[in-house]
């Protein structure tokens, strides 16, 4: 686990939420001091893919709102254009990984 992983870790809740438009992956500060961050997903149509989905849980990240977590995040570890790539990934895996917990896979 990086610092990253246990700081959102430590200071946000992730919820995940389901809609007639998608799954939301949302960051919750634990304390609300800041708005949320959220990680849009869709379910996955057989043509986004070379080949056939055969899960019905196949999804596909399709926008992200993190702008207030983000600037929480840089409040505390001053972030530069070095770190966007693991800040990213690590966000998308969070973010994957509560989803797939959510529907059990």
């Amino acid at each position: 686990m990086n610092y990253i992983d246990k700081f959102l870790n430590e200071h946000f809740t992730k919820v995940v939420t389901e809609d007639k438009n998608g799954i939301k992956c949302v960051f919750k500060h634990n304390e609300g001091h800041i708005n949320d961050g959220i990680v849009f997903f869709e379910f996955a149509k057989i043509g986004w893919t070379k080949k056939p989905i055969l899960s019905k849980r196949q999804f596909v990240i399709v926008d992200a709102q993190m702008t207030d977590v983000l600037q929480f995040l840089n409040k505390y570890y001053n972030l530069n254009e070095e770190n966007y790539h693991q800040v990213r990934t690590t966000i998308i895996n969070m973010s994957i990984e509560c989803v797939e917990n959510f529907f059990g896979d």
